[in-house]
């Protein structure tokens, strides 16, 4: 007797199709709020997907399983008014239907996430967990491409041996886990080394799941290509009989003074036979065999192409990509003077893609050069060294639509999230993704302050005119940059002492703000008033973060004005030094802005070695205190600005006409260094209270 099926109902159908999808509804939501949605597939051939209603049921109808999951974040967004970001979750308590359809189609083919940096500066010590979330995130926001790069060392170690590098070699070229960002990109070698190989073998197993996961949900992973660029031990290994025709090229220091890796022309046999060993090894340690894209790029902020027949080169890298995935497209950086016209000329315009870096939108996408017939993306480039700092251009970004045509529009393909760190600035980033579905979401007159009032009731869950009043202030001044300026404008408490510091790093911003302070002091007293009215606000992670961030800039600004008073003004100094321990104070209460949140992932996945790494990186960059990489990835973190940035100022105070072995011995120690964690039971609104008045 055969055993009673359960009737299946035409939901419950339904609701099996789009899984993954699904999961991340189920994961944002909960599994409650997920039974009321279910899902059909479209056919259509143009990627989309509408939203409506049906028999009291959420009903997300879609083409892939990408557009599902973007149609899930445009319902989340426009109509449960939820809010999802690096920086804070606000889960909306009510999940109402749909009055009339929602229909999802990006304005563009493409939205792309990620450049080398942000695998060191954000993402060096992420584990499944955190990168579960992560893809969440771009899921919902519509990414269709992404940036993968975790686990690329166990390709280059496996590569090495095929090739005949010894394991010495092999070790001495793969960096931690901070710097490895560099060596994917082509700069720098070795930085850290030796890795551990558990932690290799770690990554690889990573990487492995990263891409499937990211398969999973129509969003294509973007691997490393290669381009010829080898250790410099390659002098020693890639000669004789076995390489007979292989030519090589120096190619310098990178940064002042870092041995960037050599370059093997690719024109030669030998570069063909290394081609084909790193793509049966990428494919090996990834799991894939058909990647759609391919990423890479030569001569990225230096280099020496003098003697190098660069469009040869390039087609004999492309010719070699089309062999490892024919149909495979080659995406490169566009950024300073690479990638060189000579370069692009070698290459098939169909098979290559530009992924512009633009510097917060500084030539508001008016490009001084053209790509001729290859496809191109914008990207944003917000964050430089994952530093704190509010920062922004609403303005270009808002006319975007209105900037990106012209001479180059119709090559247009779509956007690309490139900023160096993503801890910061969600505002930014959530307007950034909204235009790939909406070009016209603030692009008309008064329109914007309507955007910024639905930000603040999808991000604090509450309709009231002092936040929307704060949120146009800092609109208008702070997050209303129109110049160029790399990253935003530093905290001097962050700088390496002097009587005449301007910036706190090599390539920081202008001595001269953009912005009115007491614009950001105004919308800080708003926040303060909005707490005080709803207490439980501050239990909120989103509210927590911008309520912490807009005072941290507040007293960044603070300190700011008092640097041209510091030398002849003992008060000042007094001042000077109490701000710094203020913030640490007020930065402490918020578990985002504390370094041991930063440091107890690293010790967690690479232990005191991944430490160390982590605050190599936030304080020299190099092992030793004098390059131009000082203080680049600086960070306004609890417990880093009591146990680092104060004890510099304070040893400049002391004696300043003699401070620079003390500053030295400082920042040489800052790895292993013994730093007191401040307290985790302080009160924010209390410590903001107090610092406000």
């Amino acid at each position: 007797m055969k055993t009673p099926q359960k009737k299946t109902s035409e939901n419950d159908c339904r609701s099996e199709i789009f899984p993954a999808a699904r999961g991340v509804l189920e994961r944002f939501a909960g599994k409650q709020a997920a039974d009321g949605f279910v899902f059909t597939k479209l056919d259509a051939k143009e990627p989309h997907a509408v939203v409506s209603a049906d028999n009291g049921k959420i009903l997300i109808s879609a083409t892939d399983e990408n557009r599902a999951a973007a149609a899930v974040g445009r319902y989340i967004r426009e109509i449960a008014k939820g809010h999802w970001s690096r920086c804070g979750n606000r889960v909306p308590s009510e999940w109402p239907l749909p009055t009339k359809p929602l229909f999802v189609k990006s304005v563009l083919p493409h939205l792309h996430a990620y450049n080398y940096c942000v695998f060191s500066y954000s993402f060096a010590f992420y584990d499944k967990e955190d990168w579960r979330k992560n893809l969440d995130r771009l899921a919902l926001s519509g990414f269709t491409s992404a940036l993968v790069v975790a686990g690329n060392m166990k390709v280059w170690q496996l590569f090495l041996r095929d090739a005949g590098f010894s394991e010495e070699q092999i070790a001495a070229y793969i960096p931690d886990e901070m710097a490895q960002s560099w060596v994917n990109c082509g700069v720098m070698e070795g930085l850290g080394a030796p890795l551990p190989p558990e932690r290799i073998d770690e990554e690889a197993e990573l990487g492995r799941w990263l891409v499937a996961g990211m398969r999973s949900l129509g969003i294509e992973p973007m691997l490393q290509g290669f381009t010829g660029l080898l250790p410099n031990s390659a002098t020693e290994v890639i000669t004789g009989d076995k390489w007979p025709d292989a030519k090589i090229y120096n190619q310098g220091h990178w940064a002042g003074g870092l041995k960037r890796p050599i370059l093997l022309d690719a024109t030669t046999e030998s570069y063909s036979k290394l081609a084909k060993l790193w793509y049966k090894r990428l494919y090996e340690v990834y799991g894939i065999s058909n990647p759609k894209f391919f990423v890479g790029n030569l001569f990225s902020e230096g280099g020496i192409a003098k003697d190098v027949n660069c469009p040869a080169i390039a087609a004999a890298m492309q010719r070699e990509q089309q062999m490892a995935s024919p149909g495979a497209t080659w995406c490169i950086s566009c950024w300073g003077e690479a990638p060189r016209q000579d370069l692009l000329e070698g290459l098939e315009a169909e098979k290559t893609r530009i992924i512009v870096l633009d510097r917060n939108m500084s030539s508001k996408g008016h490009f001084p050069r053209s790509f001729g017939k290859i496809s191109w993306i914008w990207g944003e480039l917000l964050n430089f060294g994952g530093n704190e700092g509010m920062y922004g251009g609403m303005a270009p970004l808002i006319n975007l639509s209105n900037h990106l045509k012209g001479e180059n529009g119709a090559t247009l393909r779509g956007y690309a999230l490139e900023s160096e760190g993503l801890d910061s600035n969600p505002l930014f980033y959530d307007l950034f993704t909204d235009l790939f579905f909406n070009h016209d979401t603030v692009n008309a007159a008064g329109k914007l302050e309507g955007w910024l009032a639905d930000y603040a009731k999808r991000r604090y869950g509450i309709e009231d005119s002092r936040i929307n009043n704060a949120l146009q202030l800092l609109a208008s001044s702070i997050w209303n940059i129109d110049r160029q300026q790399e990253g935003c404008s530093e905290s001097l408490i962050c700088a390496r002492p002097a009587w005449d510091v301007k910036k706190s790093s090599t390539w920081g911003s202008p001595e001269e703000l953009y912005y009115n302070p007491t614009d950001v002091e105004k919308a800080a007293r708003l926040y303060l008033e909005v707490a005080e009215s709803f207490p439980e606000i501050l239990k909120l992670e989103t509210f927590r973060f911008d309520f912490t961030d807009i005072f941290r800039q507040v007293l960044s600004d603070r300190a700011r004005a008092l640097v041209p008073s510091l030398k002849d003004d003992e008060n000042a100094r007094r001042k000077f030094i109490s701000l710094i321990y203020k913030t640490d104070g007020l930065l402490a209460c918020t578990t985002a802005f504390r370094l041991d949140t930063w440091e107890n992932r690293a010790l967690k996945r690479a232990g005191e070695r991944g430490v160390r790494a982590l605050r190599r990186m936030f304080t020299t960059w190099v092992n030793e205190p004098h390059s131009n990489l000082d203080d680049y990835a600086h960070h306004q973190l609890a417990g880093m600005l009591t146990n680092y940035y104060a004890k510099r100022w304070e040893a400049f105070f002391d004696d300043p006409e003699n401070a620079d072995e003390k500053l030295d011995e400082i920042e040489r120690n800052a790895q292993t260094a013994k730093w007191e964690a401040p307290p985790t039971d302080g009160d924010l609104l209390l410590t903001a209270k107090e610092l406000i008045y």
